[in-house]
């Protein structure tokens, strides 16, 4: 059985990323879950299989899945993968400033279903690789962060961050990235925004004027600077909690629509849908523990 839920992964009390190291022979089902997940391939190939598609892997590919992505694994040979579990409240905390990086706020908020950034496979270069495999060996073998909560937790921060800047500068070729080398700080406002209220009713005309720009502008520089378009990037987090709602709880279908701000059942599979591929019903069904 994966883990799926927050509790099965993070020990209570304990620091919010983990690592494991996994060799993989076989095929593996799809599977979701309530964090982020990040997956550096150090060794034989396999398939990735996403909402978005298939992914050939080999040693190097890196994969990021925001919370209710789902994935598995295919044509495993000898697959050697080693998996960072992140809570997303250390986006929002401790590593709150990296939404302000134009490279690695791009980087978190656009490779998602597919490991893919802008159409881009996500990689490290061999020296990256080295640092990050040499680091996730050393903290995959750590001792309880329950009981060893200070230096484990900044370790693990720290080859967090090595992962995400590594796999950050394999995309400097990509042209549809951000060069100006800094983000605007309406995107950071609108962003943080949008999160602390989801089940707000937010329009682009609203949220511009909050933030103190016209709405084309922050249209503009919210996707040149996070990929995404502001409402867009609203639908995936209202998306994102619903589907933990719905492997963690039993609420109806309908509850959760509304708890995250989709007020219209159909409206909100559509919706639900368009980010996962599946209706509500059926990714409950489908991915929740148990089930």
């Amino acid at each position: 059985m994966h883990r799926v839920r927050l509790a099965e992964v993070f020990p209570p009390d304990g620091p919010p990323i983990v690592a494991e190291r996994f060799e993989l022979r076989s095929d593996t089902s799809a599977h979701s879950h309530d964090f982020i997940e990040l997956a550096v391939v150090t060794g034989g190939t396999a398939t990735h299989v996403t909402a978005a598609g298939e992914r050939d892997l080999d040693r190097g590919s890196v994969t990021m899945l925001r919370p209710g992505d789902w994935h598995g694994y295919r044509h495993c040979d000898r697959l050697t993968v080693y998996n960072m579990y992140v809570g997303p409240e250390v986006f929002r905390r401790e590593l709150a400033w990296i939404r302000a990086d134009p490279h690695l706020g791009r980087l978190l908020h656009t490779a998602g279903r597919s490991g893919h950034h802008s159409g881009h496979p996500l990689r490290l270069d061999p020296t990256a690789l080295r640092i990050v495999e040499t680091s996730l060996a050393e903290t995959a073998g750590q001792p309880d962060p329950t009981t060893h909560p200070g230096p484990a937790y900044a370790v693990r921060a720290g080859v967090l961050l090595c992962l995400l800047g590594g796999t950050a500068a394999s995309l400097s070729t990509d042209p549809a990235g951000d060069r100006t080398g800094h983000s605007h700080p309406a995107v950071v406002a609108a962003a943080q925004l949008l999160e602390n209220d989801i089940q707000r009713a937010w329009n682009l005309d609203e949220l511009a004027s909050t933030v103190s720009v016209s709405p084309p502008y922050l249209a503009r520089l919210f996707t040149a600077q996070l990929g995404i378009p502001p409402m867009t990037y609203l639908g995936r987090l209202r998306a994102e909690r619903a589907a933990a709602l719905l492997i963690e709880t039993d609420l109806p279908v309908a509850a959760i629509g509304r708890l995250v701000g989709w007020y219209d059942p159909n409206y909100a599979s559509r919706r639900f849908r368009h980010f996962f591929t599946l209706s509500p019903a059926a990714y409950r069904t489908r991915f929740r523990a148990g089930g």
